[in-house]
């Protein structure tokens, strides 16, 4: 029984230190992983070179490692220490960042260096500034060191002679044929070309006129009377006195009577000789002695009275209607007036006329000149980028030169035919016609390029039957393919209807 009970004390003695042992590992336990959560959290980085010892010039990769675990975060890796190393040169610099989930992440910045001077470089540690719970603080990776070495020279013997004269042959006839035959060649042609320019071509026959209904002719002409507004800013006189102009007019034309000449009274004695009904003679009467009035009487009726003239008027040359009876009125040349000719300009510029009769001027030399060298050195220069592009680079060049004169034909040909001409010519303002000055066809189109490749294979001497056609002004493409080159438009007011270059 003692035994008994001197172990059953025994293990009462031994319960609290068991009790106190495991309290003892487990809060040691917990300190070693208080301690070792935020050493896991700190951030670890190196530095390597890919290689120690370099030639003078060589290029040499620095590679900058950075181990972090979020929310830790790498603000800035100053690889700019490398710039304060006198005789190192940054080259470039490369990024990497790869999420290893809990293991943590790592930033991988790949720098090139190189130095162009012999001797050891030492490699200041460099910075790697992070943020670590709402903290800023640096890692430093260690100091590095590379080694340029210069060139090593072979051991020649052979000594650099001076570079010698170049020994001159004496010129013979036959070297020079080639120039005499050229300048030659050169001088006629401005011969041929001066000549040829200073005469005179034969002048050009006058559109044909214009005919015209004669009511149709007053009523517009009232239309552009209105368009005047001239009663509006108090020229009253003026508005009455264009209007019994174009009333007169109109019954000179209609009933082929001196109307310009006579008093109102004569006009309406010799209308009744002629049959105008008497409510047709009242009407016409009213209108032109109130002109009367305000013209020499200075008389100033109500405004509502002028737009009732004018209403008035159009009634009376729509009742009084017929269209039988048509006026020849003379088409203007674009830029010309024959009334106002000089001695240098007597006759008027080359033109063609549109399908309507309207005269279209013709291009001037130097404007198509400007145009052809646009559309042959800068465009086609882009388009050879493109073609080369398309092909994949790497091709034969004979199946480059195919290629690009296809899609040059291609391009010369869907351009003149839907918009009148290639980029150059629309930059300047003129288009490519046929003789009826609308856009030429597909075929006319492909025709004029072959002969723009005609004209230059025989260094541009198509080109002179420009100067050889007069007032047609076709090259040698343009005589090929039936076309002209006209300006893009008549100026504003001497083209009334219609507009050159439409499309087909």
């Amino acid at each position: 029984m003692p035994i008994v009970m001197e172990r059953t004390g025994s293990k009462r003695n031994e319960l609290p230190k068991m009790q106190a042992g495991k309290t003892l590992a487990w809060g040691a336990s917990l300190l070693l992983l208080l301690w070792a959560v935020p050493l896991f959290a700190q951030v670890s980085v190196s530095a390597e070179l890919s290689q120690n010892d370099i030639l003078i010039g060589d290029q040499v990769r620095l590679t900058i490692l950075s181990y972090y675990q979020p929310p830790t975060e790498i603000a800035d890796v100053g690889f700019s220490v490398l710039q304060e190393t006198a005789g190192l040169e940054l080259l470039g610099e490369e990024r990497f960042e790869k999420d290893n989930g809990e293991q943590g992440k790592l930033l991988e910045v790949q720098l090139t260096v190189t130095a162009f001077d012999s001797g050891y470089y030492r490699i200041a540690p460099i910075p790697v500034a992070y943020r670590q719970n709402g903290k800023a603080d640096t890692a430093w990776t260690a100091e590095l060191a590379l080694q340029a070495h210069t060139i090593p020279l072979a051991s020649d013997t052979a000594r650099i002679m001076p570079i010698k004269e170049i020994i001159g042959e004496p010129m013979n006839v036959r070297d020079a044929l080639p120039w005499i035959l050229g300048l030659i060649l050169l001088i006629g042609l401005g011969l041929l070309a001066f000549f040829m320019l200073r005469r005179p071509p034969p002048p050009l026959p006058p559109p044909p006129p214009l005919k015209i209904a004669a009511h149709q002719l007053a009523l517009g002409q009232l239309d552009q009377l209105e368009g005047q507004k001239l009663w509006q800013q108090g020229l009253v006189k003026d508005y009455h006195s264009g209007l019994a102009h174009i009333m007169r007019q109109y019954l000179q034309h209609r009933y082929g009577l001196s109307a310009m000449e006579s008093t109102t009274d004569e006009i309406l004695q010799q209308l009744g000789l002629a049959g105008l009904s008497n409510e047709h003679q009242d009407k016409l009467r009213r209108l032109l002695q109130s002109a009367d009035l305000v013209k020499f009487a200075k008389a100033l009726p109500p405004a509502t009275y002028h737009t009732e003239a004018s209403e008035s008027a159009r009634a009376f040359l729509r009742d009084t209607a017929d269209e039988g009876v048509e006026v020849e009125i003379p088409r203007k040349i674009p830029g010309f007036d024959p009334e106002q000719a000089t001695e240098k300009q007597q006759a008027p510029p080359p033109y063609i006329l549109d399908a309507e009769g309207w005269p279209v001027l013709l291009s001037g030399f130097w404007r198509r000149f400007w145009a052809r060298l646009l559309d042959m050195f800068i465009f086609p220069g882009l388009l050879l980028a493109v073609v080369n592009i398309a092909l994949g680079g790497a091709i034969a060049p004979v199946v480059l030169a195919l290629a690009y004169v296809g899609v040059l034909w291609l391009y010369h040909a869907i351009m003149d035919h839907y918009m009148g001409g290639t980029a150059g010519k629309l930059l300047l303002g003129i288009r490519v016609v046929d003789d009826k000055a609308v856009y030429p066809t597909l075929g006319q189109s492909a025709l004029r390029f072959l002969g723009k490749l005609a004209s230059e294979a025989v260094f541009g001497l198509g080109y002179l039957l420009y100067f050889l056609n007069g007032n047609r002004r076709q090259a040698l493409h343009d005589r090929m393919a039936g076309t002209y080159v006209i300006r893009k438009r008549a100026p504003e007011g001497e083209r009334p209807a219609g507009k050159p270059g439409k499309e087909r």
